[in-house]
């Protein structure tokens, strides 16, 4: 049996119904929520190696995409944002920069799912919080 430790968790009213609703017990439904999170990641951020270019994650990465909530798992706001992050010149002609075409990178994440969609994102901030972050190396994905 793995190691535990004790910590103490505030959830918003909403993720405590539903662990409530779902789990015999708070702690089993923590435990078992993130453990499910957890492997949803790893297959989905493993099934979105090869899909991109090289070019679509640098722009992926520098695009200014921050999400939460219901859009986190949206494909098709996600490639939206994409398709206006292109289109402001705020943002330096990235696309052009990276020399990706808008259309085909739209598309590739409009076949995302949900889960692969938030493994991205998750990947993204990664790479944001790491103080050595190098955009060559989490581009070649």
């Amino acid at each position: 049996m793995a190691t535990r430790k004790g910590t103490t968790v505030y959830l918003p009213e909403d993720q405590a119904r539903y662990i409530q609703e779902n789990y015999k017990n708070q702690n089993i439904g923590i435990i078992t929520a993130i453990e499910a999170l957890m492997t949803i990641r790893k297959y989905s951020t493993n099934e979105l190696k090869g899909i991109f270019t090289p070019a679509e994650w640098s722009f992926l990465a520098l695009n200014g995409t921050i999400t939460d909530g219901s859009f986190r798992c949206n494909a098709g706001a996600l490639a939206y944002h994409c398709l206006d992050a292109y289109k402001l010149d705020g943002l330096d002609g990235l696309g052009e920069k990276w020399e990706i075409d808008i259309q085909e990178l739209m598309d590739k994440i409009k076949d995302l799912t949900a889960a692969q969609v938030e493994a991205l994102y998750f990947r993204v901030e990664q790479f944001w919080e790491d103080e050595e972050r190098d955009l060559e190396e989490f581009a070649k994905y």
